[in-house]
């Protein structure tokens, strides 16, 4: 349950962004926000975008809820379903309070950016304590050092992200600097989930029925 839940989210998210793009045909990847393609006076497709933002926070919050439950470690799972929630509320933000919309420009436009942070900063670090989580629960021992470096190397990218304007020579890259640490999080759902399917696919020994006394 858990492993469809975050792959769905992950999938779900990417298509619907691809989907809502493919109407903008001015739309870069690389020099646009993703939430842009969620304001409705410019993307025809908002609607579609701004649901992929609502269903990556309550499936990634739905499959936590599960994952913790099924797992043992009170303290570090209550710290995971804390930071799931933060991304949670922080997608519905940012589905909510559009950036750069004639809408919010009555002083609630720092909404948006809130629910960003929110969204990202709270992502990333719910994968790094996630990846230990779930480690509980999987066998192989590359798993966690790779989930935790995944949620690491968006928490980078998402300081970068807010200091963009001090290193950055223009803002021909904040799209793809952006997605980045939003990335890491989709990246972490599916990595995740495929090894929990591999687990639970993974066939178990036979245990060989005992013989009777004397037989041959």
């Amino acid at each position: 349950v858990v492993a469809v839940l975050w792959i769905s989210a992950a999938v779900i998210f990417v298509a619907f962004e691809a989907i809502a793009a493919a109407a903008v045909p001015s739309y870069s990847y690389v020099a646009k926000y993703i939430s842009v393609l969620g304001v409705p006076e410019w993307s025809p497709r908002a609607s579609l975008m701004n649901w992929g933002f609502f269903l990556q926070g309550a499936l990634f919050l739905a499959g936590a809820v599960v994952a913790v439950r099924a797992i043992r470690g009170l303290w570090t799972g209550l710290v995971f379903l804390l930071l799931v929630t933060t991304n949670a509320v922080g997608n519905l933000l940012v589905g909510i309070v559009h950036g750069s919309s004639p809408l919010w420009n009555d002083g609630y436009d720092w909404l948006h950016g809130m629910g960003a942070f929110l969204a990202i900063g709270g992502g990333n670090a719910a994968i790094v304590v996630g990846s230990v989580v779930v480690g509980r629960a999987v066998s192989v021992r590359w798993y966690v050092p790779i989930g935790v470096l995944i949620g690491v190397a968006g928490l980078v990218l998402a300081v970068m992200l807010q200091t963009y304007g001090k290193w950055a020579v223009d803002y021909s890259y904040i799209g793809l600097v952006e997605r980045g640490c939003v990335y890491t999080i989709m990246i972490w759902q599916i990595f995740t989930g495929l090894v929990l399917l591999a687990l639970v696919a993974r066939p178990r020994p036979d245990i060989a029925a005992p013989r009777a006394e004397g037989a041959d």
